[in-house]
């Protein structure tokens, strides 16, 4: 009963304190992925699509990605069958983070002291790295799948290993991600047993068993994609994918750095890491940062073989996540995302407050000056929390806030851009798209905006020819089907009609952006109107057949 009135308690002022972080985002829109993944995902508005949920990717048509999260899919459809708003989607993630906070105090609790379990939930609830988490939201993946993994690691604890396993696929289910579970509660197996090869048959029996069953349905869900592999990463958005190996080795260490520097000290968050924002490293002693991630790398694998137990759990929470999405040890993600380091800062908040716990033991005249400095840095972190919602209400503050924060990025100057443009700053927009050229003459989608404005300023040569080099660089034929319609309209708009109809009638032969009905419609009508037009010349067009088409050409471009 005392252990119900504190869990009800915690969760009580884990949610207030949550509310009061996050309030701001509340009001948040739909942005980036949640446009994809949920606004335009017709099949979430509906129940009985749930088992055909459970077979697919995690983007409409991204297969090739290799991300499947149907368990936090299933969430958004529950979600939807409330309302459309985004208020309920933020609702949610506000109150899992809330849930994690607490949870992480009872699993702390049963390897360390009541005091650095507090002190491990209390900072893991305030730290700003996390707010894209919470924000974004799609960011319920790392959520619900955090919420899954604690509570299998609360049953691993107490010995109730069966229970433990459906949990831990649970998390798996949530995200691709919480793969790494697996040789976490390995190694816990044997810390807590002492036994290598006891530990080794339990974890296959009680673990690894089901393993099978999750890859047969990532297979049905993502087919070649399912296993990984090269094929699938963007350049732009995972360089390190395709730099030699030391590069990549040695980048890595840069973001272990850049993770820890802004964990402590998080006054540029960005949403946005892609190329070239961190610049490959090829000679690690002409790179400070490089050298500082491998020595706190080196360190976390000391406190693995030397520490004290508590510690060595601690090192193990942060250092095997790490190895997943460090891209170290294989490729499996991006560059860097904020959001990918929610559930490492659980082990990291442990060592943290192990070593706040040492300081107040040691001399307990410092405790007074220890919480009050842990209360300044925590109304700090407040403060930045609620600054850093604001860059998560709609595209527009994000894109914005990515390009400022990473100016470097030609993802981030890219956006901003287009954004420009579509407001109609062309000035600005050609501003922001020549950075974004000077970082990379290879991204589709700079390539894009380039070919929209040369076509809003008659220069249709130039459109296409920027047009069809976005075709070339579009690796795995994700934005083919717009380009290819957008040379067609380019063609139809200078009366070149017979070209335009080829161009049309290999739009049509890719997959649409999400795979949308509407698109498949607009196309169709599309494709029949250059049909009707490609034997005629545009001195044949009648006024009225001049305005059906200069409208069509309008609507679809934009401008």
């Amino acid at each position: 009963m005392e252990i119900n009135r504190r869990f009800i308690l915690l969760l009580v002022v884990a949610v207030a304190v949550s509310f009061t972080l996050f309030s701001g985002s509340l009001g948040g829109k739909f942005t980036l992925d949640d446009h994809s993944v949920i606004e335009r995902r017709v099949e979430l508005r509906d129940l009985k699509n749930l088992p055909k949920i459970w077979i697919s990717p995690w983007h409409p048509g991204g297969e090739w990605a290799g991300n499947y999260r149907p368990l936090t899919l299933v969430s958004f459809v529950l979600n939807l069958q409330f309302s459309e708003s985004t208020v309920g989607f933020h609702i949610i993630n506000v109150l899992l983070y809330a849930l994690n906070a607490v949870l992480i105090f009872y699993v702390v609790s049963r390897f360390a002291s009541e005091r650095v379990a507090y002190l491990s939930a209390v900072l893991f609830l305030f730290l700003p790295i996390h707010t894209e988490a919470v924000a974004s939201i799609v960011g319920r993946a790392y959520l619900l799948g955090t919420l899954f993994a604690l509570i299998s690691l609360l049953y691993f604890f107490d010995k109730k290993y069966l229970l433990s396993s459906i949990y831990l696929y649970l998390a798996v289910f949530s995200g691709d991600f919480y793969i790494a579970l697996l040789p976490i509660i390995g190694l816990f197996l044997i810390l807590e047993t002492g036994k290598f090869w006891g530990s080794v048959k339990l974890g296959l029996l009680y673990y690894g068993a089901p393993l099978p069953a999750y890859f047969l349905c990532r297979y049905l869900a993502l087919g070649k994609y399912a296993f990984g592999g090269y094929g699938f990463i963007d350049p732009i958005i995972g360089p390190l994918a395709f730099a030699p190996v030391k590069e990549r080795v040695f980048t890595g260490f840069v973001h272990l750095f850049v993770y820890l520097r802004k964990t402590i000290y998080p006054i540029d968050l960005s949403p946005d890491y892609s190329f070239n924002q961190i610049p490959l490293v090829s000679n690690i002693f002409s790179s400070p940062k490089a050298i500082i991630g491998l020595l706190f790398f080196a360190a976390l694998i000391l406190i693995i073989f030397r520490a004290e137990k508590r510690l060595k759990m601690a090192a193990i929470l942060f250092l095997v996540p790490y190895a997943v999405i460090s891209n170290i040890f294989f490729i499996t993600t991006g560059t860097m995302a904020e959001r990918w380091w929610y559930f490492p800062s659980f082990g990291l908040v442990i060592l943290l407050a192990v070593g706040l716990d040492k300081i107040i033991t040691k001399n307990k005249k410092w405790r007074i000056w220890t919480y009050g400095g842990l209360a300044v840095v925590l109304m700090w972190f407040s403060s930045i929390v609620i600054r850093q919602n604001q860059v998560w209400l709609n595209d527009k503050n994000l894109f914005i806030s990515a390009a400022a924060r990473s100016p470097n990025s030609v993802w981030a100057r890219t956006n901003v851009a287009e954004g420009y443009f579509l407001s109609g700053d062309i000035e600005k927009a050609k501003e922001e798209l020549k950075a974004a050229l000077k970082i990379s003459e290879k991204h589709p989608l700079s390539l894009y905006v380039l070919g929209q404005l040369n076509w809003k300023d008659g220069k249709h040569k130039e459109a296409e020819e920027a047009l069809k080099r976005a075709i070339e660089y579009d690796a795995h034929g994700r934005n083919k089907r717009s380009l290819y319609r957008g040379l067609a309209l380019i063609n139809m708009d200078i009366g070149n009609n017979k070209q335009a109809l080829l161009y049309m009638e290999e739009a049509v032969k890719w997959p649409p952006a999400g795979k949308l009905e509407s698109i498949l419609k607009v196309d169709e009508f599309l494709l029949k109107t250059i049909r009707e037009y490609s034997n005629r010349s545009i001195r044949s067009y009648t006024k009225e057949e001049i305005q059906k088409i200069g409208g069509l050409i309008k609507i679809l471009r934009g401008f």
